[in-house]
């Protein structure tokens, strides 16, 4: 307990400047009150602001407050000053100071004179020193971190003090044990660095309020100078319309680099609200803006250096990019994007991941800072009324550009059912296919660049025609392929002004999900597509009917855009300014999804075992460690220090930060050094609980990783044994394939005798119509895995008896050996 004589304020014996200090900084309402109290009231008088004000009655200092459920947490008043003195009553939090206070206590926060941090300054100022930016301080009862005065802890309890334990600058977010001699009073008046991400926030002093130009002369005894005013008033009048509350003077540095965040709400359900006041705490609440309240403002179109972080969709971000051609903003300022919801294609394709989860907001504005700038090819769509009988439909797409694909047949059909929310019912819904099962061959005629591939649609009878403009495709998948083997085409690219066609049938559209692609078409840079019937249409995602007309895809423009780069340079372990290793020794420790979501990992972790990595190792080869370790087990091998196995779904945590554990993108490991996220103990978070399953997880495997000579080095069975090698390289490359390409025939041999086949799997799956086909096929029964199994005994291993006797029905060891036509996966 903190003595009473050690606090920083006594209230009582202070000289003038000290009260006008604490006065300007709002620490002076721990002082005693010497008024009486007001008298209890139901709520504020005044509306509450739940968003910054842009119009000319704007406050400085205004809180932005939000619902919270902060229960049991104490009115920031105090019991002195609280008119409520209780903890059940509502409260209100504010988003940029952090503070949480009864709803009825809102307007003694007035009283005492405390204001949230400024935003603005305002114009009519000549005081340089009112244009400076102070630390903004407020009092903490609860702290995470270390005071920057003697390094020590703050003074944590399981409930919530009515202690003050610590004064902390809500703008750089130093924060001092509340003692004077830790936290010194001339600090009070210094001026505010503005902390970590000084490069990134947009300075109070850039924003000036302007007052609104007098249109009216009061002065009228002087003929002459009436008449001069009329003069001067006319041109007034002309600036007055297009007078703005505020304007943007920024100073120019290179060191800078000010992001706009820009956040949809409604993505990823409650995600889009939290992420907007997590920014607001940060950053100034003038630069965050939520998308249901308004656009982007024009007063930065001129700030140099300028970047746009999109907190939503791929819809969100198309949004932006056409609000940038809006404002005629050249050249576009560089947009990343923090990936909310499901789908976003695009975040994808720039790194940026498939979701966000709970990765601190302030490592998402350096990778926005450190993002490399590339360029996206953007797609006008020009529609035609077509001379054709009318028929039901629209002329008019829901966009008019689009920035990841245009998509016509089958999946635009199914995305419209979906939108219009159409009662299933899987008997008018295959009779309607059969009635329109070849669109794009029946009721379509394409020409790219010149070339008509009407034939060839005709040909192939395609139901679905994909004009993709960037990799990725219905969340995540890959049409184009990614095999690198793509014969008389290029690798698909977002910034080389080419488009891609690709075709798909029922059957290839179903293969995407588990790694198939589409029939390339054309690489082009022009597309003319004539519908002579109404056909299901989507952009982006957005689905219509379109009535027969005519189509082109021309190129628009280039907009520049952020991708997440992983740093190349040395990464240096936590507090150690050598250079990293070249080899680490970590532990690898288990948290449990329950302790994690509960206890926000406030319990001791369980030991998985021990890994030896390469000093610059990523994230995406040490989980290829980890998972050796599970495989280690299965064969029975001694682990260091093994308490407990995994489950085929893990992630990994960043455990550098100081009040908890963040979950780490698995499609983003391959950006992160294992050095970035941990010291001596690496962290995962295993989200199914303990694997009572005995199949390993995949060896994930690429060329780079000298694979073709570990199997030549190690042709062992056991070596391999309980690992699959189904999985490819990001090429999609399997073992076989690397082998084969490579001329290793003792390596494709040893695969094709022991290598897990199609009816191994299909049989420890319980798929009976898939062995019968294999079967018929000629798939050999007798034929063993790494484990010595042969398809039998993997379906008696998975409780199918039926299936076991059928196969067992089946075997033919004269023959089969001879006349198998199967090779292993």
């Amino acid at each position: 307990m903190m003595d009473c004589a050690d606090t920083l304020l006594t209230g009582s014996g202070m000289c003038v400047f000290l009260r006008k200090a604490i006065s300007r900084s709002g620490l002076q309402h721990l002082a005693p009150v010497h008024h009486p109290l007001p008298p209890v009231s139901n709520g504020p008088s005044k509306e509450l602001r739940t968003s910054v004000d842009w119009n000319e009655t704007a406050l400085n200092g205004d809180h932005l407050w939000m619902e919270t459920s902060c229960s049991g947490e104490l009115c920031y008043l105090g019991e002195d000053t609280c008119v409520l003195k209780t903890k059940s009553a509502p409260r209100r939090k504010c988003a940029a100071c952090k503070i949480v206070v009864h709803t009825a206590c809102i307007e003694q926060l007035d009283k005492i004179n405390f204001r949230c941090k400024p935003t603005f300054r305002e114009g009519g100022s000549r005081c340089l020193r009112d244009n400076m930016l102070r630390h903004h301080w407020v009092h903490r009862r609860r702290q995470e971190g270390k005071c920057r005065q003697c390094g020590k802890s703050f003074q944590q309890k399981f409930f919530h003090s009515k202690e003050i334990v610590a004064i902390s600058c809500s703008w750089c977010k130093q924060a001092f044990h509340n003692k004077v001699t830790c936290f010194q009073l001339h600090q009070i008046e210094e001026t505010c660095s503005l902390g970590a991400h000084a490069g990134v926030i947009v300075p109070p002093s850039w924003i000036i309020k302007v007052r609104r130009p007098q249109s009216s002369f009061k002065n009228s005894t002087r003929r002459k100078k009436r008449t001069s005013f009329k003069r001067r008033s006319s041109k007034k009048g002309t600036d007055e319309s297009k007078w703005r509350p505020f304007i943007l003077k920024p100073l120019p540095s290179p060191l800078m680099k000010p992001v706009l965040v820009f956040v949809n709400p409604k993505s990823g359900g409650n995600q889009g609200t939290k992420v907007l006041q997590m920014f607001m705490w940060i950053l100034n609440p003038r630069q965050v803006f939520d998308l249901s309240q308004g656009g982007l403002k024009e007063l930065y179109r001129k700030v140099p250096n300028l970047r746009i972080l999109a907190c939503g969709g791929d819809g969100t971000v198309g949004w932006i990019l056409s609000a940038l051609d809006e404002l005629g903003m050249t050249p576009h300022p560089p947009v990343a994007v923090l990936p909310l919801g499901t789908g976003n294609d695009l975040a994808r394709t720039l790194n940026w991941g498939g979701g966000y989860t709970d990765e601190p907001v302030s490592k998402v504005l350096c990778q926005v800072e450190d993002g490399s700038v590339v360029q996206l090819d953007r797609w006008n769509l020009q529609v035609e009324r077509s001379p054709a009988q009318p028929e039901e439909g629209t002329q008019k797409l829901p966009l008019n550009v689009f920035n990841n694909y245009f998509s016509l047949g089958f999946d635009a059909h199914v995305t419209l059912e979906f939108h219009e929310s159409r009662e299933a019912n899987p008997e008018k819904f295959n009779s309607r296919f059969r009635n329109k099962m070849f669109y794009a061959g029946v009721s379509t005629r394409l020409t790219c660049d010149g070339t008509d591939l009407t034939p060839k649609i005709q040909e192939q009878k395609f139901q679905c025609i994909v004009f993709l403009n960037i990799p990725r495709y219905c969340a995540g998948t890959m049409p184009w392929g990614n095999t690198g083997d793509h014969r008389d085409f290029e690798p698909q690219r977002h910034d080389d002004g080419c488009i891609e066609v690709i075709g798909f049938t029922m059957s290839s559209l179903a293969a995407l999900q588990v790694g198939g692609h589409g029939e390339r078409l054309h690489q082009c840079r022009e597309v003319t597509l004539t519908t002579f019937k109404t056909v299901p249409v989507q952009v982006d995602g957005e689905p219509c009917r379109l009535a027969p007309s005519t189509l082109r895809i021309s190129l628009r423009n280039q907009a520049n855009m952020l991708q997440k780069t992983k740093r190349r340079t040395s990464v240096p372990l936590l507090n150690d300014t050598h250079a990293v290793p070249d080899r680490l020794r970590l532990r690898v420790n288990r948290i449990g999804l329950q302790d994690y979501d509960r206890l926000q990992f406030d319990k001791e972790p369980i030991a998985v075992g021990i890994v030896v990595v390469r000093g610059d190792c990523d994230l995406e080869t040490c989980r290829l460690y980890i998972d050796r370790l599970q495989e280690d087990e299965c064969r029975g091998l001694p682990r260091p220090g093994s308490a407990h196995r995994l489950s085929t779904t893990w992630s990994f945590l960043d455990s550098t930060s100081a009040d908890r554990f963040y979950r780490i993108d698995k499609a983003q490991e391959h950006l992160h050094y294992v050095t970035e996220i941990c010291q001596d103990e690496v962290f995962i978070l295993d989200h199914e609980g303990p694997a009572g399953a005995t199949d390993m997880p995949d060896l994930v495997v690429e060329p780079s990783s000298g694979l073709i000579n570990v199997f030549v080095s190690q042709l062992s069975g056991s070596f391999f044994r309980g690992t699959s090698l189904l999985v490819r390289d990001s090429r999609g490359c399997s073992a076989l394939h690397l082998a084969s390409q490579h001329g290793h025939i003792e390596v494709v041999r040893f695969i094709l005798e022991h290598g897990d086949t199609a009816l191994h799997k299909a049989a420890s799956e319980k798929h009976h119509a898939v062995c019968h086909l294999l079967i018929d096929s000629g798939a050999s029964l007798i034929k063993t895995n790494f484990q010595g199994k042969t398809p039998v005994e993997k379906a008696s291993d998975a409780g199918d008896s039926e299936l076991a006797s059928y196969l067992t029905s089946k075997q033919h060891p004269a023959t089969a050996s001879h006349e198998d036509l199967e090779t292993a996966v």
